[in-house]
């Protein structure tokens, strides 16, 4: 789905996105960026420098509490967290096989990534 983040041409697509439970569509039908409390990337080839780089950092100025990034190519997961002033403050990141610690988030839940694919 695409969601539409402040900043010029910052309507990015989440391989996944979790909102607030009180989150309702605009009059246009779009979700709106300020109800998004966790978003997913899957890092593909050709886009891994976007999801490290502008994604991650209008995910930060929009207070995104949560961003994850799993990478199929290095096998590695890296949970970006505590944004402030367009910035993740905490970042936290395993190779595959190490859960996920989403409960002190939104989220609430533990991801297991040891049968996460690899490239």
């Amino acid at each position: 789905m695409r969601i539409v983040f402040p900043g010029r041409l910052n309507g990015f697509a989440c391989d996944v996105a979790a909102f607030a439970e009180r989150s309702v569509k605009d009059a246009r039908g779009h979700w709106q960026y300020r109800d998004v409390e966790f978003v997913t990337g899957v890092i593909s080839r050709d886009t891994a420098a976007n999801d490290y780089g502008p994604k991650k950092d209008t995910y930060a100025a929009a207070g995104v509490p949560a961003y994850l990034i799993v990478d199929p190519y290095t096998a590695e997961w890296h949970l970006h967290t505590l944004p402030k002033d367009g910035v993740y403050h905490a970042v936290v990141g395993f190779p595959f096989g190490e859960e996920i610690d989403l409960t002190g988030t939104s989220v609430g839940l533990v991801l297991r990534t040891d049968e996460f694919p690899r490239d």
